[in-house]
């Protein structure tokens, strides 16, 4: 099987890798939908709701989120990816993950579907700010003189839509690719679930790697249930 995949990634001229919380969990990071996840026993969409700026909960949870990216690192699966962009394989790595541990890691062409938590912004006058402030300052407050606005991270909400740039460069590199490697994504969160959709009727290999089912196994080429990190040091030891 890994032999499979080894042969694609050798013969293929534009190889776009679709990531989700499964490759950073790798590092330790906790994730959000599993048992002991950020969101087990809450309820994420008021949580993590646009209309809940402001309040002390989004501004806890968000915290805790900086404070544990901030307490790991990224792994050997975001490394290798970077060395395939390097030499030229991996044209573009479109990520969910709000951590920034695939540009930590070395990698240069990363979409970034849902945001970043690498610093945080006015809602209104949009003055940026180092995501410092949420862990050394009790209050959310712009500090621009007049504004009364919100200083919240640069991440999509529960009732806001995906960035326009993002999605349109996603869809671009989707439109080119002949094989898709999707890690460690359950593939439930529309609209970022039909890129896979997208890519099998362009006629792109998929590449599926998680741990858990999804709900678009049927259209992998090759489906493997395993580690990540694992599964990619063995297909660079093949190529």
């Amino acid at each position: 099987m890994l032999k499979e995949v080894v042969d694609y990634i050798r013969d293929s001229k534009y190889i776009v890798v679709l990531t989700g919380a499964g490759i950073s969990t790798e590092s330790g990071l906790p994730d959000f939908r599993s048992n002991g996840g950020l969101w087990d026993g809450k309820k994420p969409e008021e949580i993590s709701h646009s209309s809940a700026v402001g309040s002390t909960a989004f501004k806890h949870f968000f915290t805790k989120r900086i404070v544990n990216i901030n307490e790991h690192k990224p792994n050997n699966a975001h490394e290798i990816l970077a060395d395939w962009e390097a030499a030229g394989k991996v044209k573009a790595i479109v990520t969910q993950n709000i951590d920034s541990f695939h540009q930590d890691a070395g990698s240069k062409r990363v979409i970034e579907m849902h945001g970043h938590l690498r610093n945080l912004k006015c809602n209104i006058c949009g003055t940026e700010y180092n995501n410092s402030k949420y862990l050394q300052d009790d209050s959310d407050e712009c500090e621009v003189k007049g504004c009364k606005g919100i200083v919240r991270p640069e991440v999509v909400l529960f009732g806001e839509y995906l960035p326009e740039d993002a999605w349109f460069q996603a869809n671009e590199e989707i439109s080119k690719a002949d094989l898709v490697m999707v890690l460690g994504t359950s593939l439930q969160v529309f609209p970022f679930n039909t890129l896979v959709e997208s890519a099998y009727s362009n006629g792109a290999k998929i590449v599926l790697i998680t741990k858990s089912e999804t709900p678009f196994d049927y259209v992998a080429t090759v489906r493997i249930h395993d580690s990540i990190g694992k599964v990619l040091k063995e297909i660079s030891c093949g190529l």
